[in-house]
C-alpha cells in the first residue's frame, strides 16, 4: 500500500517526529510512504529515511490550484490512502476524499486543531486517531464525534534511537555543558501556549540553583524571536540574581535525544516525556493543561491518560511544586535510577514503535 502523509511543516515538534518514526516503521514493513509538506528543519531527515517528500510552495495559491497539484501527486504516486495530521491537512484531505473517494485517516494530536475543519473531516474520515484517552473523550464530549469513529493509538517511540545506552559525559562535552553538574533539561516549543511552562521552569530552576551550586538547567526549543527573547531575558535576570550562569536557553536540537542523554532529570510533556523515559531518565510531566509531577508507577496510568499534561492534568503547575520535585529527584540518585529504569520499561512495553506501528497498520486495513 502507498500512503500519503499530510503535514503543513516539518518542524522539530512532536507531530513531525511522530510522522517520521511511524513512516520509517511502515517502510520497514513494505509500505511506500510519501509526505506532502511545505518543508522545514526536518526535511533532510525525512529524505534520508527513504520517505518521498512532495514539497508545496509556501506562496498562497488558490484552493483549486492546490487541490489540482495534490491530485496530480496522488495520481503519479499511486497513493491509496491519505493520513492527515494538522488543520491545513485535514481541510485538503477532506476535499480530496470527497472528489476522488480516497480513504482518509486523520490523527488528532491535541485540542488546538481548528474545530470547524476537524468536525468536517470527522464526517468523511475512515477513522480519527486520538493519541490519548483524554483526547478521545474530548472529541466525543466537546466535538460530538461518535466514539465508534475514534481509535486511540498513542505516540510510538523508536527505542533504537531513544535508548539508555549512551554515555552521559560524551554528550555533555558535545553540547558544551558542565561535565560534573546536575543537569535539568526542558524540551518543548517556545510558543505562546507553552511559554508559561518554560517561564516556570526557569523560576523553579533558580530556586534549585540557590542551594545547589552544582545545578544547571538547559531549555531547548523552537519558537519565534519574540518568545525566545522573553525567555532569554528571564534566564539572564535569574542568572544575575544567582551570581553565576545556571540557566541556559538553547535552540532546538533535531537529535534531541543527545540532550536527554546529557540530563539527570527532564521536564516535558507528550512525546518529549516518552522519549526521555525511553532514554531511562526520570521525568517530571507538565503541559499546557497543567501539572502531573514525577512520572512513577503509582501515577503512570493517570499521566498517560492525560498525555503527560497536554490533554489534562492532576493539579496546576506552580514554581514551588516543580522545584520541590526537581530537588526530590536530584537528592536521591537511587530513586532517579529506579525511575529511569521504570520509564524505559514502560516505553518498551507500551509505546514502542513496533507496537504502535502495528496498531496503525490495523487501522489502515480496517
Amino acid at each position: 500500500m502507498n500512503i500519503l502523509m499530510f503535514v503543513s511543516q516539518l518542524n522539530t515538534g512532536g507531530t513531525e517526529k511522530y510522522i517520521h518514526s511511524v513512516s520509517r516503521y511502515l517502510i520497514s514493513k513494505g509500505f511506500r510512504i510519501g509526505v506532502v509538506t511545505m518543508g522545514g528543519p526536518l526535511l533532510n531527515s525525512f529524505k534520508k529515511a527513504g520517505i518521498t517528500v512532495h514539497l508545496l510552495s509556501p506562496k498562497k495559491e488558490s484552493l483549486v490550484e492546490r487541490i489540482s497539484l495534490l491530485s496530480l501527486i496522488i495520481s503519479k504516486g499511486r497513493y491509496g490512502l491519505i493520513h492527515a495530521h494538522d488543520s491545513m491537512s485535514f481541510r485538503y484531505a477532506a476535499i480530496l476524499h470527497r472528489q476522488y473517494k480516497i480513504p482518509l485517516i486523520a490523527t488528532v494530536h491535541g485540542t488546538y486543531h481548528k474545530q470547524s475543519v476537524l468536525l468536517a473531516t470527522s464526517k468523511v474520515a475512515k477513522h480519527l486517531i486520538a493519541v490519548s484517552p483524554n483526547l478521545s473523550n474530548w472529541l466525543v464530549r466537546h466535538m460530538k464525534i461518535f466514539s465508534n469513529k475514534i481509535l486511540i493509538i498513542p505516540n510510538g517511540i523508536d527505542t533504537l534511537t531513544f535508548n539508555s545506552r549512551s554515555n552521559k559525559k560524551k554528550w555533555r562535552k558535545a553540547l558544551t555543558l558542565p561535565l560534573s553538574a546536575q543537569i535539568l533539561v526542558y524540551a518543548g516549543r517556545f510558543s505562546s501556549d507553552k511559554l508559561p511552562i518554560a517561564k516556570k521552569v526557569i523560576l523553579a530552576s533558580e530556586i534549585v540553583a540557590k542551594n545547589n551550586l552544582n545545578f544547571v538547567a538547559v531549555l531547548f526549543g523552537p519558537g519565534s524571536s519574540v518568545t525566545r527573547s522573553k525567555l532569554v531575558e528571564l534566564a539572564a535576570k535569574a542568572n544575575r540574581r544567582l551570581g553565576r550562569r545556571a540557566i541556559y536557553i538553547r535552540p532546538p536540537l533535531s537529535d534531541i535525544q543527545h540532550a536527554y542523554y546529557a540530563a539527570d532529570v527532564i521536564v516535558g510533556t507528550g512525546r518529549v516525556a516518552l522519549e526521555a523515559m525511553a532514554c531511562a531518565r526520570p521525568v517530571i510531566a507538565t503541559g499546557v493543561a497543567g501539572y502531573c509531577g514525577v512520572v512513577e508507577p503509582k501515577n503512570i496510568n493517570e499521566i498517560i491518560r492525560v498525555h503527560f499534561g497536554d490533554h489534562g492534568a492532576i493539579v496546576s503547575i506552580t514554581v514551588k511544586k516543580l522545584s520541590e520535585d526537581v530537588n526530590s529527584i536530584l537528592s536521591s540518585p537511587r530513586r532517579a535510577r529506579l525511575l529511569g529504569e521504570f520509564g524505559a520499561k514502560t516505553v518498551k512495553d507500551r509505546f514502542s514503535i513496533q507496537k504502535v506501528g502495528s496498531q496503525l497498520i490495523q487501522a489502515y486495513m480496517k
